[in-house]
């Protein structure tokens, strides 16, 4: 057997833990209780060493994967020889009223085996290995109680509606065969509690009934979704995805449920990106207030005031989902990495970072949520306030930029932009408001500094570009945000041979790369950059360059994964998905295409 590519994986999860099933049916990534806690799984990294979970049948087969309508369960269908039989997927979830009616265990993934015709031989294989394939847990045989292992305070609990002494503990695994026959239904449940005695959950009378509540509670979530336009499904099952990158205790959107997944393979450029980058909060913001997902922007809004409490006034890069401002980064020596892409971290030193673009893209998220709220709190409204006179004093300042380059800092033209951006949303706040403590004078005063500074040294006349830093020479695909945000218009001139110039230099076969070093060439550490993708598409659709501008788009997305998940990058000529997965920035960024081009559409529909 191949070994999996990321667009073979689908991702479940309860907006609080989250994990990936292959086509094969085999878990080989999860995290459990959180998003960033130790993989019980982690097989993605290590096919020997970090553990899965595994159901398929024993011979050959061929198998499909989809999701469920409006619903994050996952469906894998295989077809063989002796029959065919799916596969049912997904973490519990219900309901709040329901969860007061009977106990719970803090997790559960529910997998159904459904036998659809003929009689197919299956084989499970259970093999959890804690902290990263790091420590092999002793497996118990408790009957009826499940297959048990413990590690510090947590317990993990498999049963199924086998008979027990079919499920057999051999070395450092449990795994068993049975038949799956038209019509007949096994199920498995894995638990996890953080508590003695765990609770049990029961299966043969209420297994399929939590599975249908869980249908049931995607399907009442998604019925907030307000887009009727082009891309609709796209659109849908981004939304979905994002909600499953939510937190749901904090309100915090991490950027992915993965860790170290090469941004080329075999390479180093292996990241953690279980975490929330501020970076993100500007076009996140615009996502769910566009698409009518009022809680959950009001929950996301309170976790960035929530998260930015111990580092204020200054603003950090990147914040666990709790808020937690040091995230330590570390090397995991023992696995081999995806696909063998060494190192492979967890954590990420990025925290350590000056990025000054994050104050604007803050301001801006706060702005456009400004329309749901009547008024701010005194605290909030210092806050606000608060990142202005922090933009005026360091906006001059070399920074590591919106792509945490780990070497020199630079004065990045994208990042004065967004200290520009930051302090006219803030002027515009409080206009709104009348905040009459703000310093709207030397707000404004400083903004004419910034532009022109940006204009003057940020612009090369000769590349007709904007540059990734000043005085430079070279591109850099964030550039196209400049309209996106407002500092420029679509149809400016200089933004016009940007948008031409990036589209041209830093994209191949319709895939665009996030920058590009004159001397050395595109980079080759790298795929190109998804979100890129959408910025580019756009600019194109608004400068009224439509055609273009779905051209982009479709290819873009005939490289999402069959359930319609997309990572972080595309290597354009092999065409595998790279980098974590999937990426909450590229299906924001999606979104927001998928808008912009309805947009124009309409637009051009109503003036024929």
């Amino acid at each position: 057997m191949t070994e999996p590519q990321l667009s073979d994986y689908a991702l479940i999860g309860n907006s609080c833990a989250a994990a990936l099933v292959s086509k094969d049916g085999s878990i080989d990534w999860c995290c459990i209780p959180e998003f960033h806690s130790p993989a019980v799984f982690s097989a993605l990294l290590d096919r020997q060493k970090g553990g899965c979970f595994s159901i398929a049948p024993v011979e050959s087969y061929q198998s499909s994967q989809r999701y469920l309508e409006d619903s994050n369960v996952v469906d894998t269908y295989f077809t063989t020889n002796d029959g065919s039989v799916r596969l049912i997927d997904g973490f519990a979830a219900t309901q709040e009223n329901k969860k007061m009616l009977s106990l719970f265990p803090d997790h559960e993934i529910l997998r159904i085996v459904e036998g659809i015709s003929g009689k197919v031989k299956m084989k499970l294989e259970y093999s959890p290995r804690i902290f990263y394939g790091k420590i092999v847990p002793t497996l118990r045989d408790c009957g009826r109680l499940g297959i048990q292992c413990f590690w510090r305070e947590n317990i993990f609990v498999l049963l199924s509606t086998l008979e027990p002494d079919m499920i057999r503990i051999e070395n450092i695994s449990a795994s068993t065969e049975f038949y799956a026959s038209q019509g007949e239904r096994v199920i498995f449940s894995l638990s996890y509690s953080n508590q003695s005695p765990a609770v049990l959950p029961e299966l043969k009378e209420t297994a399929w009934k939590r599975m249908q509540d869980t249908l049931d509670y995607w399907k009442d979530w998604i019925q907030k979704f307000q887009y009727t336009g082009v891309y609709h499904q796209q659109v849908k099952r981004s939304a979905l995805t994002l909600k499953l990158l939510t937190h749901a205790p904090s309100g915090g959107i991490i950027a992915a449920p993965t860790a170290s997944l090469p941004e080329r393979i075999g390479g180093r450029l292996n990241w953690d990106y279980r975490y929330c980058w501020l970076r993100d909060a500007s076009f996140t913001t615009r996502v769910l207030v566009n698409l009518g997902f009022e809680d959950e922007v009001h929950a996301y809004m309170n976790w960035i005031l929530h998260a930015t409490q111990l580092t204020r006034p200054e603003l950090q890069v990147v914040y666990s989902v709790y808020g937690h401002a040091n995230l330590h980064e570390e090397t995991l020596d023992w696995l081999v990495g995806y696909r063998n892409s060494k190192p492979v971290r967890i954590g990420n030193k990025a925290h350590a970072q000056f990025q000054l673009d994050v104050y604007g893209e803050v301001l801006d998220a706060v702005y456009t949520y400004a329309p749901l709220v009547k008024q701010f709190d005194l605290n909030s409204r210092k806050f606000i306030v608060g990142l202005g006179e922090v933009i005026c004093k360091i906006w001059n300042q070399p920074d590591s930029g919106i792509w945490e380059i780990r070497s020199s800092r630079v004065h990045h033209t994208h990042s004065k932009a967004m200290a520009w951006v930051g302090l006219d949303r803030l002027v515009k706040l409080c206009y709104r408001y009348q905040w009459k403590e703000a310093s709207l004078e030397k707000f404004k005063d400083t903004m004419e500094l910034i532009r022109n500074e940006i204009e003057l040294y940020g612009y090369n006349t000769q590349a007709k570009s904007y540059t990734q830093e000043f005085n430079g020479i070279n591109l850099d695909a964030s550039l196209l945000t400049l309209s996106l945000v407002g500092y420029s218009t679509y149809n400016s001139p200089r933004m016009i041979s940007t948008i031409e110039s990036i589209f041209k230099n830093l994209s191949k076969n319709n895939l665009v790369y996030r920058n590009r070093n004159v001397d050395d060439g595109l980079l080759v550490e790298e795929g190109t950059f998804v979100v890129c993708n959408f910025w580019l598409v756009e600019n194109l659709a608004k400068s009224g360059r439509v055609d273009d501008a779905i051209r982009v788009f479709e290819t873009t997305l005939q490289h999402a994964s069959p359930t319609g998940l997309l990572s972080e990058e595309i290597d354009p000529d092999s065409h595998e998905l790279l980098g974590n997965y999937p990426q909450g920035f590229s299906h924001i960024g999606l979104i927001n295409a998928a808008l912009s081009i309805n947009e124009v559409l309409r637009k051009n529909e109503s003036h024929i």
